[in-house]
């Protein structure tokens, strides 16, 4: 590890990382290659025993809540495997709706029937970022400022 560290590092800091991502990065990698083992063993597991069922909810629940709730969204990653240069979210799905559509669609009418201001937040790759905040663009009136929306993922060498 430590004879390829300052080339991680030199890569990760001309990326734009962080100390912080740099450090986290340096500590994940000196646990992988010391050959100590990560994995959970199954026979520390339990099983839970019994989940509510969403049917049996009663109400709506209190919508004042949503004005301290951020809806997150994970919207990392190309679409490499799929042969795409640009985020998933970003494929139509729907009647000329990319999926980044519909759920700009649900957020709005969130904000309508529940009359509150729901913080919205993308979690973007490096690789997403800058496709989805011109896609945004389009929805600024309803959602606000495309660059107030989003954090990105750190990037990791490879």
């Amino acid at each position: 590890m430590e004879q390829n560290w300052p080339a991680y590092e030199a890569k990760m800091k001309a990326e734009g990382c962080n100390d912080a991502a740099i450090k986290a990065f340096k500590y994940n990698y000196s646990v992988l290659v010391s050959g100590e083992s990560v994995m959970i063993p199954e026979s520390s597991l339990t099983p839970v025993e019994s989940l509510p069922n969403y049917a049996s909810i009663e109400g709506e629940g209190d919508p004042k809540l949503l004005k301290s709730t951020v809806m997150l969204k994970l919207n990392g990653g190309l679409g490499t495997g799929m042969g795409l240069e640009k985020a998933k979210s970003l494929l139509e799905v729907t009647n000329g709706n990319a999926f980044l559509d519909l759920i700009a669609k649900q957020i709005k009418a969130m904000k309508s029937k529940y009359a509150t201001d729901l913080a919205f937040m993308l979690m973007n790759s490096f690789s997403t970022s800058d496709d989805t905040k011109a896609f945004f663009a389009k929805y600024e009136a309803d959602l606000g400022k495309p660059e107030d929306m989003e954090f990105v993922q750190n990037k990791a060498p490879k």
